[in-house]
Order: structure tokens, then C-alpha cells, then sequence
């Protein structure tokens, strides 16, 4: 009797929602082992518990890139799958609020990106359509993208986490990766073997490849994303300034929660430390981070010094940041304001201190690495997780291009599972 062959074995490192959402991805198509190593003790500690929870329509996405493709995709399916499975979300829609001519005519260029990348029912809206539905907003003119929503993180990963395990998923907790040779992956813990590794390990993404000999030419540079809450705030749904768009970062906006509370952030502050969410200092992570090319690089741009200047004020000033806030809505004060959770952004680098402002993965033949997937991470991450998860099963190699599209990618079967 002829032994059947054992099942593929993929190791996804790292727990956050998009990793989560692959692993679910993988385990419906069936005829797979999956294991998903996390190096912490539970889920949504990092990046996928600690934002404003925010379902983007893709109206600030560069038009044919990656990033714009997954959001809007991402955003209809991830709404599916709220409505479907009962986790919290309100669909409240975005309102990109003017208060210039200036950024009125930034507003048409969102409106344009908006209308090329697919986002549904775009319109400008005026100053008394504004006041009905904000009445505290400043500003005369908005564009409402009415796809936008708001969604319980946690619980959205918790109930994605379910179902994948459910679906056969193994979760390895306490397994920090440590070392990698071949298909051999050393972790705290012990060793696994895996036929396809899946690194996806978010702020350590960059050091998982290194270690692969990929992506050596990328850095993630760390930036710290702080919130406070404001109190007896009547803001009815999310209301956002015009973002600059020569960066990857959005000004500090409104946002009301599944749970009804108003968060006012984030900011964008160069952080010392991957995980320095309370503005400490890791100072092996900074003499790394100071040698790299990439952080030389970007630190003499004139443009990124002005942003680190000013969003280090409002970083560290509660009066600056009281004063952001007042320039979006009209009657908040100082004393509305309390200190909520930060997050710290995974932003990548390239070895010309240039931000990398699309998703960009790289594959091999038994390895896929997911070096730069930031916001809109969450937002994407179904529409995501199923664009690697072709790329894993096709065994196309090669790096993807800032257009979504195969660089030179060729086609292999994958590796046999090891006996």
C-alpha cells in the first residue's frame, strides 16, 4: 500500500491580523500544515491591537500600486466579514475636512487617486453638508468617502484567530525566532522544519530576511503613532485633515470608536526602539539604527527633518497637540484630553533613506517575506493575505514592483514536504 505524502508544512512568524488572515487563507484551501509562531504571549500586543482601528476607503493610495489595489479590495471584503461574523463596526464614512484653498486643491487630488483606485462614492461635499453631518468640524469644503468605517481591532483579530484555528491552525506562543538556516527555524523554544516560511513579522520583519540573505538593501525605521482620548467629545464619525502626500503618514485625525469614545491621533515621532511605546530609549536599537545607510540617508532629507521636528512638539507637548486637534473641530479643551495608547509604525526604508510607500514582498522558493505591509495593514489584510497566498502556492519568485506587479518573477513548484 502506497503511503500518502506528508502535507507541506508552512510557518508563518508573526500573529498580527494579516498574518492571521493568511494562515485562515491557507487552512480553507485545505492540504497544508500550519504553524504560526508569536513571539509574545497572546495576540495584539503590537501593531494589530494598538490602532485607531480604522477601515480605509484608499482615497490617499497611489493609483496602480499595491497598496491602492489591497485597501480597496480589502475594505469591502473585511466589511463582509464583520457584517457576516458580528464583530463590532460602525460604517461611519471619512470626511477629508478643507480649511484653505490650498487644501482644497489637495482635496481634488484625493478625490482623483480616490476615483482611480476604485473607491466607491466619492463626492466634495460643502460647507452645510459639512456642518449636518460634523457640526463641530472647521473647514468649507470635505470629501466624503462613505465606504469608511470603524472596527474593534482586538476583537477582529480574536475572532480571525478563531476560525483559523478551527481550521486546523497550530499557534506557537513564547517562540521568538532566533536563527534560521535553510527550512530549519530556531526559535526560544526549539527548532521547526517548514516547507514554506512565511515572514510577516511586522517591526522585525527586516531582521527575519536579513537573516535569510533577503531584503538587505531595506531597513525598518521605527515611528511612534500616540493618541490621546478626548472627552465629551460629539464627533459623529472619522474627520481627517489633508494629508501631505510626499509622506506615507496621515496629520492627526478624529476618530470615533466601536465603543464610542473619541481618539485623536496618531502622531508620526521617530522612535528609539521597535517597541518603545512609552518614548524610551533602546540604545543597542539606536547605534543599529544611526549606522545604517538607510537611516543616514533619510536623516539629511530637509523635507523628513521638518516632519520630525514638528511632530516631536506635538510628541511631547500636550498644548501642541490640543492645538491640532482645534484646528480640525471647534470647543475642545486642554482638559478633554487624556493619554491614550501609541503604536509604533513599521516603516521601511530603502538604501536611499527613501520611504517605501507601497506593500512590498519578496519571495523565494521556500520562503516568502512580507518586508513592508503599514497602513493600511489592517484594512487590507483579506484581500492581502489571499494575494500571498497565491503567490505561495504558484511558487512565483521575485520581488513585487511598486506597481503590484511580479518583478521578474518566475514560476516553481514548491518544495516537497521533508519526510
Amino acid at each position: 500500500m502506497l503511503k500518502s505524502a506528508p502535507m507541506p508544512h508552512f510557518v508563518i512568524i508573526g500573529g498580527g491580523i494579516i498574518e492571521t488572515a493568511i494562515a485562515l487563507t491557507l487552512a480553507r484551501r485545505g492540504g497544508q500544515k500550519i504553524t504560526i509562531l508569536e513571539k509574545e504571549a497572546s495576540l495584539g500586543l503590537h501593531a494589530s491591537g494598538r490602532n485607531s482601528g480604522v477601515i480605509h476607503s484608499g482615497i490617499n493610495q497611489q493609483p496602480g500600486s499595491l497598496k491602492g489595489r489591497m485597501c480597496v479590495e480589502g475594505s469591502r471584503l473585511l466589511r463582509e466579514y464583520c457584517r457576516r461574523r458580528g464583530v463590532p463596526m460602525v460604517e461611519c464614512g471619512t470626511l477629508v475636512v478643507a480649511r484653505n484653498n490650498e487644501e482644497v486643491k489637495t482635496l481634488e487630488k484625493l478625490l482623483q487617486m480616490g476615483n482611480e483606485c476604485g473607491v466607491p462614492g466619492l463626492r466634495l461635499i460643502d460647507q452645510k453638508e459639512l456642518q449636518q453631518r460634523e457640526p463641530l468640524a472647521k473647514g468649507f469644503r470635505a470629501l466624503l468617502s462613505p465606504t469608511g468605517a470603524t472596527v474593534d481591532s482586538l476583537k477582529l483579530l480574536g475572532t480571525v484567530a478563531s476560525e483559523a484555528r478551527e481550521q486546523g491552525v497550530e499557534y506557537r506562543f513564547h517562540h521568538r525566532v532566533i536563527g534560521i538556516e535553510g527550512k530549519k527555524i530556531k526559535t526560544v523554544q526549539g527548532e521547526f522544519t517548514a516547507d514554506h516560511i512565511v515572514n510577516s513579522a511586522g517591526l522585525e520583519a527586516d531582521r527575519i530576511a536579513h537573516l535569510m540573505g533577503v531584503g538587505t538593501s531595506y531597513r525598518i525605521i521605527p515611528f511612534r503613532g500616540e493618541y490621546m482620548e478626548v472627552k465629551r467629545c460629539p464627533v459623529n464619525g472619522m474627520i481627517y485633515q489633508p494629508p501631505d502626500l510626499r509622506f506615507p503618514f496621515l496629520s492627526i485625525h478624529l476618530t470615533r470608536e466601536t465603543d464610542g469614545r473619541v481618539l485623536a491621533g496618531p502622531t508620526a515621532t521617530l522612535a528609539f526602539g521597535r517597541e518603545a511605546y512609552h518614548k524610551e530609549w533602546d540604545l543597542g536599537e539606536m547605534a543599529g539604527m544611526f549606522l545604517s545607510r538607510p537611516f543616514r540617508r533619510l536623516i539629511t532629507s530637509r523635507e523628513f527633518l521638518g516632519l520630525a521636528v514638528s511632530n516631536f512638539l506635538v510628541s511631547f507637548s500636550k498644548r501642541a497637540f490640543l492645538k491640532e486637534i482645534q484646528s480640525l473641530v471647534a470647543g475642545i479643551a486642554l482638559d478633554q484630553l487624556v493619554a491614550f495608547r501609541s503604536g509604533i509604525r513599521a516603516q521601511m526604508v530603502d538604501s536611499e533613506g527613501k520611504f517605501v510607500n507601497d506593500s512590498l514582498v519578496e519571495a523565494r522558493e521556500s520562503s516568502t517575506h512580507i518586508l513592508n505591509a503599514v497602513s493600511p495593514g489592517l484594512t487590507s489584510s483579506f484581500a492581502f493575505a489571499e494575494y500571498v497566498v497565491e503567490r505561495c502556492l504558484a511558487g512565483e519568485v521575485g520581488p513585487v514592483n511598486f506597481l503590484g506587479l511580479p518583478g521578474a518573477a518566475v514560476k516553481k513548484p514548491l518544495p516537497p514536504a521533508d519526510p
